[in-house]
């Protein structure tokens, strides 16, 4: 991948202008490329913890990933280092990198109890995300959360912050045979704030680190 050519976009604005870089060097989930510039040699305004989207083309295939600014470096050669947070996939199908971990989590949603007489039902979960990434998390619960429920989640990361809260559309739920007890819920996040991503990002990179370093 070094010396391959990026587009970089900002990702709370994809219609924003195109900025180009090359690859300076790859390292364990780690990107360094020249500072992104457009075609009047204007720099792309970033700062750390900021996520950008990165685009490649390949064979006539266009590619994309998204990933965290770590770092800035102005001199002697512009570069900006970057944690990737998902991975490189045909652009309809990008996937962010997930990992299995146990952060506790606070789950608070409204369901139907008698769609007849338009009746409703507040829940309240205490539970643990079992699986983590940028764009959602998944659960197991004691109770169903159907299929288009939109939740609350407020998420707890061992990083000193306060907790993420954030809304989530439950994309799949369902009760494995072996265990019809313990439903399985997966979660979209909606509209997360940019800094809490990149919290999400950095966790699952540290995380990541120290399992590949032992």
């Amino acid at each position: 991948m070094v010396n391959e050519i990026l587009r970089a976009k900002l990702s709370d604005d994809p219609n924003s202008d195109s900025y180009y870089c090359r690859i300076e060097n790859t390292a364990e989930k780690m990107l360094t490329v020249t500072w992104p510039t457009d075609d009047k040699g204007i720099h792309l305004p970033v700062h750390p913890d900021q996520i950008l989207n990165f685009y490649i083309v390949r064979e006539g295939n266009a590619y994309s990933f998204s990933g965290m600014v770590e770092n800035v470096v102005s001199e002697p050669l512009p570069v900006v280092t970057v944690i990737i947070s998902s991975a490189i996939e045909r652009i309809q199908r990008r996937q962010d990198f997930r990992v299995k971990c146990l952060v506790p989590l606070e789950v608070d949603a409204t369901l139907p109890e008698n769609s007849d007489k338009g009746q409703q039902t507040a829940l309240h979960l205490q539970t643990n995300a079992y699986d983590l990434s940028a764009s959602g998390v998944s659960m197991r619960t004691k109770k169903l959360l159907p299929d288009g429920t939109f939740p609350e989640i407020k998420l707890s990361l061992p990083d000193g912050g306060p907790p993420i809260k954030v809304s989530c559309r439950v994309a799949h739920s369902f009760a494995p045979p072996e265990n019809p007890n313990k439903f399985h819920i997966g979660t979209q996040f909606l509209n997360i704030e940019e800094n809490n991503k990149a919290r999400i990002v950095r966790f699952i990179y540290n995380l990541q680190l120290k399992r590949i370093r032992g």
